[in-house]
């Protein structure tokens, strides 16, 4: 019988085994952002195809650039013909890719062996090894078409972000007329279910729900996350969305500095939209990155709710949205005569979404509860339509 100590190392070994694979048939399913590649792995390899063997279904690539870590290689030599067919993917297709003199991507982790991605041709594949020993043949597994989500364009043009993500910068490869949406986020919610059972910089199901509004109208929508509540980046940024729970869950989390921030981000121009958060009956949400009156409350969730003759536009635009198609939690309440108000709960008494205009900019508050994979599969369009009228309202 083995030990304890044992069955947990075999578990260990066998959920590193997973990084960058499904546990059904390797195939990653669910969008991932570059900054979470980025993230998960130990190391990144640009390099260029020294060889392609399409009768023996081998390549090798020459390491030019270690760009994250140190791999002590100076080729990676990869074994294609332990690949399986299916999903148009195929060892044999694959070497017909290779050009020798093309640039390459390698990204990998280092753990108990290496499981890795590569980038090349527009195509991403994944690749294993048991050691990372120079010298070592990595097995090739196949060749994944989901990926193309996270990136599908030139081998040099990815290189060049990824060089830049490291580099600190935001928004990287946003077109220079984008609205830019920084979403505070991260603090309060638990990550996505993932593949990847080693730590990413992380998309919560709010963030990867906001991702996938991709445009509003004919503007592009590009999104950076922090968990950052000082915000360094909100001077660059044209929307702010405070997401679940980051203003209050459990306790208040902005400080005095960050609420005269955003105070000065919506005078300036921007817009600022939050997400539901958690007020309990005898701690109210704070309100110091607000400019007027207004009161969060404890409320049972509801999808009850009605529409004013001002919320029109917002609860049709693009998508419809009727009660029953919402999901409402802590709501908020008490709100003086500048607010416009939008949708209303609980007679009348609770605000669901509301607008108030400040200087050159916008705050756009609701009570939407998006603090999981259903309750964001809900209020999506919600979400969808709220961008699109922010994006309209920028001037």
């Amino acid at each position: 019988m083995r030990s304890q100590h044992q069955l947990v190392l075999i578990l260990c070994i066998f959920l590193i085994g997973l990084l960058f694979s499904s546990p059904a048939q390797g195939f990653i399913e669910r969008e991932y952002t570059i900054h979470e590649i980025i993230d998960a792995c130990t190391n990144i390899v640009f390099g260029k195809v020294k060889s392609a063997d399409a009768g023996r279904l081998r390549g090798i690539v020459e390491v030019k650039e270690d760009v994250k870590g140190k791999s002590n290689l100076d080729e990676i030599k990869i074994n294609f013909a332990m690949g399986h067919y299916r999903r148009e993917t195929s060892p044999p297709k694959m070497v017909g890719l290779l050009k020798v003199g093309m640039p390459i991507i390698i990204f990998y982790r280092e753990t108990y062996g290496i499981q890795s991605l590569g980038y090349v041709n527009h195509t991403w594949f994944q690749t294993r090894a048991y050691g990372g020993h120079p010298g070592e043949w990595w097995g090739f597994t196949h060749m994944d078409p989901y990926m193309s989500r996270t990136f599908s364009g030139e081998t040099t043009e990815f290189q060049q972000i990824i060089r830049a993500i490291l580099a600190g910068e935001k928004w990287v490869g946003a077109p220079k007329n984008a609205v830019k949406a920084l979403v505070l986020t991260g603090n309060s919610t638990r990550p996505m279910l993932s593949q990847v059972p080693v730590y990413t910089n992380t998309v919560g199901y709010e963030y990867n729900g906001l991702k996938s509004v991709r445009k509003a109208g004919n503007r592009v929508l590009a999104y950076e996350s922090t968990r950052d509540a000082s915000l360094p980046d909100l001077d660059q940024a044209d929307i702010l969305w405070l997401g679940q729970g980051e203003i209050a869950n459990q306790r208040y989390r902005l400080n005095k500095s960050t609420e005269r921030k955003i105070r000065k981000f919506v005078k300036n121009g921007g817009i600022v939209i939050v997400s539901g958060q958690n007020s309990d009956h005898d701690r109210p949400c704070e309100t110091g990155w607000l400019v007027g009156k207004l009161t969060g409350v404890e409320r049972p969730y509801t999808q009850n709710f009605e529409v004013t003759k001002s919320g029109t536009k917002l609860f049709s635009e693009p998508n419809h949205i009727q009660p029953g198609q919402l999901l409402i939690d802590d709501a908020w309440t008490n709100w003086d005569k500048s607010y416009e108000i939008l949708a209303t709960t609980n007679g009348g008494k609770d605000l669901v979404v509301g607008l108030r205009e400040h200087g050159k900019g916008l705050y756009i508050i609701t009570s939407m509860r998006n603090d999981n994979q259903d309750t964001v599969a809900i209020n999506k369009k919600l979400m969808e339509n709220i961008l699109y009228y922010a994006a309209n309202r920028l001037r």
